[in-house]
Formats: C-alpha cells, sequence, structure tokens
C-alpha cells in the first residue's frame, strides 16, 4: 500500500472516530435533559427509605426518593447534571443509558449542582467516597464537602477532575474494603486514585460495612478532639 493511501486510511479512520464521538455527545446532552426534567417533576422528594435504614444514614437534600428508589444526581466540575444513580431499597444500583458517570460526581447535602460547587469553592479539603452510602456517612461527621464517586472505577477521574479544576484543593479517598471479593477490588482501586498522582495529597482509608464507619470516619479526617474539620 502507497503511503498516499495509507495516509487516507488514517484520515477516514479518524473522521469515522469523531463522528462516533459526537454521536455519543448528542446521546449524553439528550440524556441529561430527559434527566434534569425527570428530577425536577417527579420524585417523591427527599425522604427517608429502607436503603437509608438498612444503611444507617439519614435522607440528604439534593438526592429524592421515587417510589423506594433513592435517586443520586451525577454533575460534573461546571455543575452541570450528566447522570442519575437510580438505588433499590435492596442495594441494587443502575444508571440511565446513554448517561455519562465518567469524572461526575454527587455532593452530599448539595440541592443542586451550583450548591455543589460552592461547598467545594467553600473548603479546603475535599472528601472523595466510593459510594452514597459511605459518602453521606462521612458528610454526617465531617464539615468538609464529601463526595459520592459512585464506584471505585470512577475515583481516580473525579479526583483528577477536582484537581485540575481546584489545584488549591486538599483531596482525601475514601475506598471500600471488599474483602470478600477476589482481588478487593475497592480497596485496589482506591489505592490506584491515590497513588496515581504524585500531586494529589490524599489518605487511602478503607471501611468493610456500616458497622465499621465510626472508625472509618476518625481514620479519615482525624480524631475529633484534633480535627477541625470534624464536627464534635
Amino acid at each position: 500500500m502507497s503511503p498516499e493511501a495509507k495516509a487516507d486510511l488514517a484520515a477516514e479512520a479518524e473522521q469515522k472516530r469523531y463522528a462516533r464521538k459526537q454521536a455519543e455527545k448528542e446521546l449524553y446532552e439528550a440524556t441529561a435533559q430527559r434527566l434534569g426534567e425527570e428530577l425536577r417533576i417527579n420524585n417523591s422528594g427527599v425522604k427517608q427509605t429502607q436503603y437509608h435504614k438498612a444503611k444507617q444514614i439519614e435522607a440528604t437534600p439534593g438526592a429524592p426518593s421515587r417510589n423506594g428508589d433513592v435517586l443520586v444526581p451525577g454533575y460534573d466540575v461546571d455543575g452541570k447534571l450528566w447522570t442519575v444513580q437510580y438505588t433499590k431499597e435492596d442495594g441494587t444500583k443502575r444508571f440511565p443509558k446513554d448517561s455519562r458517570k465518567h469524572g461526575c460526581f454527587h455532593v452530599v447535602g448539595a440541592p443542586n449542582g451550583a450548591a455543589a460547587l460552592q461547598k467545594i469553592a467553600m473548603s479546603p479539603v475535599v472528601v472523595i467516597a466510593e459510594g452514597y452510602a459511605t459518602a453521606a456517612t462521612l458528610a454526617e461527621h465531617g464539615k468538609v464537602p464529601t463526595l459520592a464517586a459512585y464506584d471505585s472505577g470512577n475515583l481516580l477521574s473525579v479526583a483528577i477532575s477536582i484537581r485540575e479544576r481546584r489545584p488549591d484543593k486538599a483531596i482525601v479517598i475514601a475506598g471500600d474494603d471488599d474483602h470478600r471479593i477476589e482481588n478487593n477490588p475497592g480497596r485496589e482501586k482506591a489505592l490506584a486514585a491515590a497513588e496515581a498522582w504524585p500531586a494529589l495529597p490524599s489518605s487511602q482509608t478503607l471501611a468493610r460495612n456500616s458497622a465499621h464507619r465510626d472508625s472509618l470516619i476518625s481514620t479519615i479526617l482525624g480524631h475529633k478532639t484534633r480535627n477541625p474539620y470534624l464536627s464534635s
């Protein structure tokens, strides 16, 4: 094959990749608009559900319920809504088809994207937890914004997004200790997120379940009598 033919094939492949990315962006945007409308009109408000009770957490502003499910909206670093995590009473979780999760997060207690950004802007420290329940537990005790990255695979992308937008923030990674699962993905992903970027100050903290969350909180944010960011 001649160099010219190779160049033509490479250009054609690049055009196809670009077209796929554009189509994906359009799908994400359409889904985001639909989810925004859904959150506005189709929920039961912030109410305690069986999931909250099972996890021993309180219902929080910005995470309404619908038919017993907890709706946890996901925003990017510009405060734009891109996805919603639907959590059922038994802990089963799902995301809408054609929604963007990568790099998105939920700030516990923030009623919307603008409030989420304000919470981050006002604090010198940001805690990034794997799931909503862990993040909500930490938020009950801490005085710093606590973010749910939804799963271990999204921890690093959220941390990088926050670091790039807010380089002045100290970042704490709070991972789950999946000790009953082969290769312990919660632990491995949390440690990877903490270690992947030398400029990313962090604490690698791991909790097994709700019964261990008191020690998790103490480890992440420091002893109550010593740390100014932990409520008494």
